[in-house]
């Protein structure tokens, strides 16, 4: 029996995933992060969400990225999916890469990744290059839940190819006078750097190199006009993403550095690894097939890390600067943090945001590869690439692709 309407559609046994008014099984539709239980099948038409378990992802590795037509539901065959079809995503050279290209109309379509395993609080380590070789240009390494609208960010812009700019956001409540730029390292473009997310129940900690930038604690975010704490707390997918901020509105467009130079070079984001170490106790997960199939897997992993990940200390070098990911870093986060700034007194969160802050809210629905080009849309932030955020846009013009 039907749990309730899919737009004008009742969903079926055959395609019983619910996604923005269309039906199918497979995994755009399927997946937890995209699936609406309450408009699908049956509530239980989609896939159990698979928790985070603690993982070394090498990108050379077969197991640590397939295309969303080919991903069947087990976090155990990939740690990331694609996002879309047709997909900019790919393995090459011991890389995840994903491609921003030129379409007919001008605008760049561009790719998003994301995790097959939620976590909630934990520390993500990663090391990458942005895609940003032009002013227009967007690259992010992100934490989201696009149900709550709960955010921690990376930003790359090719405005500024020796930075890296830091946010978060709480319930789709979007602040870009919050945003902190990190201290200035040598091209993102063209070297590797380790970029990492401290996630506790207590503070975040965003560091470039081993050397922390940045925290906020969630004692400072308390705002008693809603009687909360603004404070990223709901569990949440780790995702990559490159794509046009040029095209789009005027307040993004602005920040993302104007419109894009497409004979700058090969837009690619590169990512070679990520370490997951979770808070919590990773748990087994069993998942739902398509197709109504009646088999099931479980895809387990031991994590050890419980209690306050604050003292964690970071296990890259700063080697990894000029792309060398090898030695260890032995200072802690702990002795960083003297000299990390609070995002809501740093002097340089006010100067990078000017010109953000007082840009009208818009609501466009133009996309670049799962990513809105509005830097103003209120239904996601301007790090998210989510698939329910921007299905109205990206939905229609890909549906011929991915329906059928």
């Amino acid at each position: 029996m039907a749990a309730g309407k899919c737009g004008t559609q009742t969903c079926s046994k055959n395609t019983p995933c619910c996604v923005s008014g269309y039906c199918n099984n497979d995994a755009m539709y399927c997946m937890p992060m995209n699936c609406e239980p309450e408009n699908s099948y049956s509530t239980s038409s989609c896939w159990n969400t698979a928790h985070c378990v603690k993982d070394s992802v090498q990108f050379s590795s077969s197991s640590s990225f397939a295309q969303i037509a080919d991903y069947n539901g087990d976090p155990s065959t990939a740690a990331f999916v694609s996002q879309f079809q047709p997909s900019n995503a790919k393995l090459n050279n011991g890389e995840l890469q994903l491609q921003l290209v030129k379409q007919s109309d001008g605008t760049g379509f561009g790719a998003t990744v994301i995790n097959t395993r939620a976590i909630q609080y934990g520390t993500v380590t990663t090391v990458m290059r942005s895609g940003c070789l032009s002013g227009g240009v967007v690259s992010s390494f992100i934490i989201r839940n696009n149900n709550v609208g709960d955010e921690i960010d990376f930003e790359f812009v090719g405005a500024d190819k020796s930075t890296v700019q830091s946010n978060y956001y709480w319930h789709n409540q979007l602040d870009y006078t919050k945003m902190v730029k990190s201290p200035q390292v040598s091209d993102t473009t063209t070297n590797f750097h380790t970029y990492q997310i401290q996630w506790t129940p207590d503070q975040i900690v965003w560091s470039v190199n081993g050397n922390a930038f940045r925290t906020v604690k969630r004692s400072d975010t308390w705002d008693s006009s809603v009687n909360a704490y603004k404070y990223p707390d709901s569990e949440a997918y780790i995702s990559y993403s490159i794509w046009d901020g040029g095209s789009g509105a005027e307040g993004t467009s602005s920040w993302a550095g104007g419109a894009i130079n497409w004979g700058a070079g090969s837009f690619l984001a590169s990512v070679k690894s990520i370490d997951i170490d979770c808070y919590y106790k990773g748990n087994d997960t069993t998942y739902v097939p398509p197709n109504g199939s009646s088999s099931s897997s479980s895809s387990s992993g031991d994590d050890d890390q419980s209690g306050d990940k604050s003292d964690d200390k970071s296990d890259k070098s700063d080697n990894s600067e000029e792309g060398s990911q090898s030695g260890d870093d032995d200072s802690s986060d702990d002795s960083a943090n003297g000299s990390t700034t609070n995002g809501e007194d740093s002097d340089s969160a006010d100067a990078d945001s000017e010109g953000l802050s007082s840009v009208d809210e818009q609501s466009g629905d133009e996309s670049s590869g799962g990513r809105s080009t509005s830097k103003e849309k209120s239904s996601e932030s301007s790090g998210a690439g989510s698939v329910i955020a921007s299905f109205g846009a990206v939905f229609t013009a890909l549906i011929g692709a991915y329906l059928f």
